[in-house]
């Protein structure tokens, strides 16, 4: 009799267990989409303090455009983040950015941000990292074509 219950005790703890575990991804979603959401504001303001406060300074942003030659355009994330100078572009209304989160495991994110300004198509890749209980973007890959 001992031996029917604990797989059946067993099964009800992990049902237990399956509610706090999505609520936790949902609520790391969700914060991922917060960290997201300012970082789209950053751009369309040339917000350098917003910048700062989503991208890890000892983060990495590294990219490439055939447009813009064969090396890599390389920056950590404090030098990033200081390219945003407060003045928008000037074509800044223009300019459309989507993103969606692909995945989030753990302490890890990933997300797709399309990028269609005008003269440009891009992609970034960005990776946000959970630490101390804080999602920052810790690397942004970028490419684009000119249109």
């Amino acid at each position: 009799m001992t031996s029917s219950i604990r797989p059946l005790a067993f099964a009800g703890a992990l049902l237990l267990l399956l509610p706090t575990a999505a609520a936790a991804q949902s609520s790391d979603r969700e914060a991922v989409d917060q960290v997201m959401q300012a970082f789209m504001r950053a751009y369309r303001s040339a917000d350098n303090t917003l910048a700062k406060q989503v991208f890890r300074s000892d983060g990495v942003m590294i990219g490439y455009s055939e447009a813009r030659g064969p090396a890599l355009a390389s920056r950590t994330g404090e030098q990033f983040a200081e390219g945003f100078d407060g003045k928008p572009a000037a074509n800044e209304a223009q300019r459309k950015r989507s993103y969606q989160i692909v995945d989030v495991a753990q302490n890890l994110a990933a997300v797709r941000v399309n990028l269609d300004y005008p003269g440009w198509d891009g992609v970034d890749y960005v990776v946000l990292l959970k630490t101390d209980g804080q999602w920052k973007i810790m690397s942004k890959s970028w490419t684009g074509v000119p249109k």
